[in-house]
């Protein structure tokens, strides 16, 4: 069967598609402008492609091997100044040439593996009145000048300090004898005072003897005045006992003792007795 385009044509071929149809629709006309529009492409397409390839050929043309050389910038040119000062004649420095003297060569003594005959070293002719130099030569002689010795004195000896003993620290509480303060401690009213309060308060039906009973009373008067440490000796525990009670009930404080102006903490002793019937 032979292709259908051959029989009738492209043209007829669409006329026949599109028959009884919209042929304002895109797709009749795509197809009848088909053939004109791939043609378009391919010239295009070819007019491209041969631009590429003449370019290189054009560009190489007209190129040129002509090196030109860039001018060399010397940039600013500086003048040298002009001295206008005017001629001065500089003085001229004497040259001052030390006279010639006698000299005796200093030897130096160097550590070397192997021993080399060394020079005969400077007799002591050569070193009379001679100033040293690092060759001996003759000349006329010099005086040398030469510090006199240095005697060392006597070793400076800084004179004796006492030393300063280290002050005592007083310990705040620290009970001082009553016998060696400057002011003894005090009860208001005296001594006499206190032994009537203490005899006062004395409950004799706790004492189970009659007769004359004796005792010690030792305590310590605080430095606000109270008393404290409170002790009774005796033979008899009972009157012990109820004395230390009756020294505790008092109340009343004392005048603390002071020693050195400052109130101190003290002992007391008092002796007491009582007859009981």
């Amino acid at each position: 069967m032979k292709n259908l385009l051959q029989v009738f044509g492209k043209d007829r071929m669409d006329e026949i598609v599109f028959a009884n149809r919209n042929k304002a629709y895109g797709a009749y006309v795509l197809r009848n402008e088909y053939s004109n529009g791939l043609t378009k492409a391919l010239l295009i397409g070819v007019a491209f492609f041969g631009a590429l390839s003449v370019t290189p050929l054009v560009i190489s043309a007209f190129s040129t091997d002509t090196i030109v050389e860039k001018p060399k910038d010397f940039g600013p040119y500086i003048l040298d100044p002009v001295d206008t000062t005017p001629n001065v004649v500089k003085p001229t420095v004497a040259t001052v040439i030390p006279p010639k003297v006698k000299t005796v060569e200093s030897p130096e003594y160097t550590p070397v593996r192997v021993v080399k005959k060394n020079k005969p070293e400077p007799t002591d002719d050569d070193k009379k009145n001679a100033a040293i130099s690092n060759v001996t030569s003759a000349g006329p002689e010099t005086t040398m000048v030469t510090a006199p010795p240095v005697i060392p004195g006597p070793p400076t000896v800084a004179p004796y300090t006492a030393p300063v003993p280290p002050t005592p620290v007083e310990d705040p509480n620290i009970i001082v004898d009553g016998k060696k303060v400057d002011v003894a401690a005090d009860f208001k009213g005296g001594i006499n005072a206190f032994r009537e309060k203490v005899a006062n308060g004395f409950d004799t039906g706790s004492v189970d003897q009659t007769g004359m009973i004796s005792g010690v009373i030792t305590f310590v008067v605080e430095k606000d005045g109270s008393i404290s440490n409170i002790k009774i000796t005796g033979q008899n525990s009972d009157f012990n006992k109820e004395a230390e009670r009756t020294v505790k009930s008092i109340k009343s404080k004392w005048t603390p003792a002071q020693l050195n102006g400052k109130t101190v903490r003290s002992s007391f002793r008092m002796p007491i007795s009582m007859r009981i019937e």
